[in-house]
């Protein structure tokens, strides 16, 4: 036996280093060695507090993700995805040229660190100081509440303002806070969870920089989901309010004040039922208008702002337009406008088939001036008023002299006239022309 054994080792020796190489060449054909790249793995950094103990905060500017090369066979690197590496930038280990090295380990243990190579090899950092500033917020009310009610105030619990920390570079780009509620449908006076948003200067939200940031309340308390809580009062809305002037001063020789206008005539506001019980159902402008001197029609606008801020707990409604018109109508003495309904119009040559517009589509402004001074005593039905539409015939907008007829004593200050817009009327479609086309 131990002959056997023995014998012809040469030979023996040799068939196991072709029974080996057989199997590598097996082993590599079956399942050979291959690279393959796993792109965008993020990198993890941890000890951060080693650079916020220095007052410093740091800013990524190379990428956040690296690329990874594994060589490795091919059944295990079919089975790796990129959550199988862990890559790991430690801010202890941050040098004087501002870099981090990167280390990376493979939750697969057939994967060694010698069969891994990794692109970049490091972390790039710009390191700056780290300040903090005092910032108003200002409350941002999207939606509508329930009809009859506008929100009236809005108060942020625990101060309007916020404390934001970060780098100082970031800090002086921030233009405005915003904290954003909804009111759709409240009905009652509500405590309101609001979200911060950051605006820089230019008006854009500051979306990517926010991680960055530390925002704290105005006791100095961190707002970890960057959010505030927000006091709604809601204000009662009252319709129709008449708008009052007062008019001072007196006209010229021979001029009196015959009428004065405004417009609008009423307006909404919104208020506390207390404020606007104040108002005892009228709002006087604060500014008068002055009619010193005058011998003719005067217009002047007014800004409610001004009048309104007068009052606490009242404004108008909102998207209204503050702006109220007064005009104020002189004439002379003897001087008289009367107001002629349309429907007194006496109309000659209406053409057939046409669609007659008129404007002033509901009175006419007719001006008289009595010759002698005795008292007025014209009337609406003493004046006759009539049309001639006959160029009306023809489509299109004309502008037709009015003629008027005065009781003896009285005389026209000035000419009437009325545009009408002439146009052809349209035919109905007869139920056979309608079987027709279809």
């Amino acid at each position: 036996m131990k002959h056997k054994l023995t014998s012809n080792l040469g030979l023996k020796f040799l068939s196991l280093v072709v029974a080996f190489l057989i199997w590598l060449l097996v082993t590599n054909v079956d399942n050979p060695t291959v690279s393959q790249l796993f792109k965008d793995v993020k990198i993890q950094v941890v000890n951060e507090d080693s650079v916020t103990e220095i007052d410093k905060v740091y800013d990524i500017i190379s990428e956040e993700t690296v690329i990874i090369k594994v060589t490795e066979r091919r059944s295990v690197v079919r089975s790796l995805t990129s959550s199988d590496f862990t890559v790991i930038a430690d801010m202890e280990n941050l040098t004087e040229m501002n870099t981090v090295p990167l280390t990376v380990t493979c939750s697969n243990p057939a994967v060694t660190w010698d069969e891994i190579e990794m692109s970049p090899s490091s972390m790039r950092v710009n390191l700056e100081q780290k300040k903090q500033s005092d910032f108003v917020v200002n409350v941002a009310v999207s939606g509508t509440p329930e009809n009859g009610y506008e929100v009236g105030k809005t108060e942020i619990v625990g101060g309007k303002t916020v404390q934001i920390a970060g780098p100082e570079s970031l800090l002086n780009k921030i233009g405005q806070v915003v904290a954003e509620i909804t009111v759709n449908g409240i009905r009652t006076d509500q405590r309101l969870v609001a979200n911060l948003r950051v605006y820089d200067k230019n008006g854009d939200l500051m979306t990517n920089q926010m991680s960055r940031l530390q925002i704290k309340n105005a006791n100095g308390v961190l707002l970890s989901d960057n959010t505030v809580m927000v006091d709604v009062t809601l204000w009662d809305v009252m319709t129709d309010i008449p708008v009052e002037v007062e008019v001072t001063g007196t006209p010229a020789d021979g001029y009196r004040v015959t009428e004065v206008s405004l417009v609008p005539v009423t307006v909404n506001l919104v208020g506390t039922q207390e404020a606007l019980a104040r108002l005892d159902g009228k709002l006087v402008l604060k500014d008068k208008i002055s009619v010193d001197g005058a011998s003719e029609n005067i217009t002047q606008d007014f800004d409610l702002t001004d009048t309104l801020s007068d009052y606490d707990d009242i404004r108008l409604v909102a998207n209204a337009d503050p702006t109220v018109s007064v005009s104020v109508q002189i004439e002379k003495t003897g001087d008289h406008t009367m107001r002629i309904p349309l429907s007194n119009l006496e109309i000659f040559n209406k053409p057939e088939n046409m669609v007659l517009t008129y404007s002033p589509a509901d009175e006419l402004s007719v001006s008289v001036h009595r010759d002698d001074e005795s008292e007025n005593t014209i009337g609406i039905s003493d004046i006759k008023a009539s049309i001639d539409l006959a160029v009306c015939e023809e489509a299109g907008t004309y502008e037709i002299p009015v003629e008027i007829e005065l009781p003896e004593g009285y005389t026209l200050v000035s000419e009437v006239t009325i545009v009408v817009t002439s146009a052809k009327q349209e035919q109905p479609v007869e139920e056979n022309d309608k079987d027709t086309e279809g």
